[in-house]
């Protein structure tokens, strides 16, 4: 899976990093078979579709815990690697720290370690 299937979300927050534009989802309606807590996405200036997504959702596999998996969907990925789960953890139960770790993300992503996220108000 490439990207998620959205059908409705809420942008909470914005935040501009270098040429990209990163918008901080919730309330996400999904027709995927995840459920989705967060979501953020990354949008190139000038592009219409965000090209890059790190979720936060509630773990289906072991619903006795408190865990949060994060996935990253990106095109770069290939249709492999897009999806996967690149971390799991009670800490992500925090909206904050989610969208706090996923910034540091997309900084790693798109090569741009030496851009700090600036809120857009």
């Amino acid at each position: 899976m490439l990207r998620p299937n959205i059908s409705r979300a809420i942008p909470k927050q914005r935040y501009k990093l270098g040429a990209y534009t990163i918008v901080v989802l919730d309330s996400i309606e999904s027709k995927d078979q995840v459920e989705y807590e967060c979501m953020l996405a990354a949008i190139e200036d000038g592009r219409d579709e965000p090209e890059v997504f790190i979720t936060c959702e509630k773990s289906q596999t072991e619903p006795a815990t408190d865990d949060r998996l994060v996935r990253v969907f990106a095109t770069q990925l290939g249709e492999e690697a897009s999806g996967r789960i690149v971390d799991s953890s009670s800490q992500w139960a925090s909206r904050d720290a989610f969208v706090s770790y996923a910034l540091s993300g997309f900084q790693q992503m798109l090569q741009l370690q030496d851009e700090k996220p600036v809120p857009i108000t």
